[in-house]
């Protein structure tokens, strides 16, 4: 965040001195070409509006303000001096601020709803992205679910065969209840995750356990995994990196690529299916995420272009999946790409920041 405020400070500073620097320039050819008052501070208004467009509402009045320094010293009497004795300029002068003022302003508050409309944009298509998702793996999540409802029913019926006993074993009745009450209890994190994936809520960045994560996302994916005949494996950073982000919207990106893999895998033929899904911390110190599959792979001409909107390798895809994924990750300040893998397949990686408390 700290730096991310000096990046715009600097910016901010290099478009105040630029922008000054061409106004004075402007003025001083307006001079020597004798042009008039009015002529010269219609070319500077054009100028602040278009700085306007590329800076802040105070970067656009500080320009304002150095182009009626500008039109004092070049045109107004007395010539060379930022005072003013005719009331005539004094009003020329004075209207030129407040035109300028009010188009910045105008300008600057247009741009703030074009990007809250385009944040909304953007969260809308993650979310239908995120959903299409999860409905690519609704067989797994069904499998999910239907694993600790069918150990509640068995220890349900453990537990009535045991209190049905002469005399009753309590003993293995109460296991049997701590069975049913654990079942229950990982059923609901299924449907919980799920639902929490599936949220439409604004982003909200906070420390994030990359591992945990991970993990989660890869619960959600295990029965596809499993059912698809898919060797998994795993590796993980020691200390789980932390990244500051949205834990939705990494989670997102992370099922996506998985979600890629199995249906790269799927798709073979013959050969091993095996996929590798692990973090890092790299030597920028950055949290690195690795999705490594043997699938088919990519054409090398169709790499440059998948992470494309509505670009798509699939018979039945929308195209949007690695373009939002890639966008929430660049949105986090960090990067997503992808390589060949040898002897074949292809791998997906994400760096990001790492977090420091």
């Amino acid at each position: 965040m700290q730096r991310l405020w000096k990046s715009q400070f600097w910016r901010a500073v290099t478009v105040c001195l630029g922008g000054s620097l061409g106004l004075v320039s402007l003025s001083a050819t307006c001079f020597r070409l004798q042009t008039s008052l009015a002529t010269a501070g219609f070319a500077l208004l054009i100028i602040i509006t278009l700085i306007s467009l590329l800076g802040n509402f105070v970067v656009s009045a500080i320009l304002s303000f150095v182009a009626v320094l500008c039109l004092n010293f070049f045109f107004a009497e007395p010539i060379f001096s930022i005072r003013v004795a005719n009331p005539v300029d004094v009003i020329a002068v004075l209207s030129f601020l407040t035109t300028s003022l009010v188009i910045t302003g105008l300008s600057a508050k247009v741009r703030e709803l074009a990007e809250k409309k385009l944040e909304q944009t953007r969260a809308d298509l993650a979310r239908l992205a995120r959903v299409a998702s999860l409905g690519e793996l609704t067989a797994s999540i069904a499998h999910e679910v239907n694993q600790p409802l069918a150990g509640v029913v068995s220890s349900g019926s453990a537990c009535q065969r045991w209190l049905a006993g002469e005399p009753p074993n309590l003993e293995r009745a109460i296991q049997s209840v701590d069975r049913i009450i654990r079942d229950a209890n990982r059923a609901s994190q299924v449907v919980e995750r799920i639902r929490n994936l599936a949220k439409n809520r604004p982003p909200e960045k906070a420390p994030v356990n990359i591992n945990e994560a991970v993990v989660e996302i890869i619960a959600l994916a295990r029965g596809e995994i499993d059912e698809s005949g898919i060797a998994l494996k795993t590796q993980f950073a020691d200390g789980g990196p932390l990244v500051l982000a949205d834990r939705i919207q990494l989670q997102q990106v992370v099922l996506n690529l998985i979600v890629n893999a199995i249906e790269a895998l799927r798709e073979l033929g013959d050969g091993p299916r095996d996929l590798f899904i692990g973090t890092e911390k790299d030597e920028s110190n950055r949290a690195l995420l690795i999705v490594r599959d043997s699938g088919s792979g990519l054409d090398p001409e169709k790499a440059q272009r998948i992470f494309d909107p509505f670009y798509t390798t699939k018979r039945e895809g929308m195209g949007m999946g690695l373009a939002v994924s890639r966008g929430i990750i660049e949105a986090h300040g960090g990067r997503l790409w992808v390589m060949p893998n040898e002897p074949r397949g292809a791998v997906f990686q994400f760096a990001l920041p790492m977090h420091r408390e």
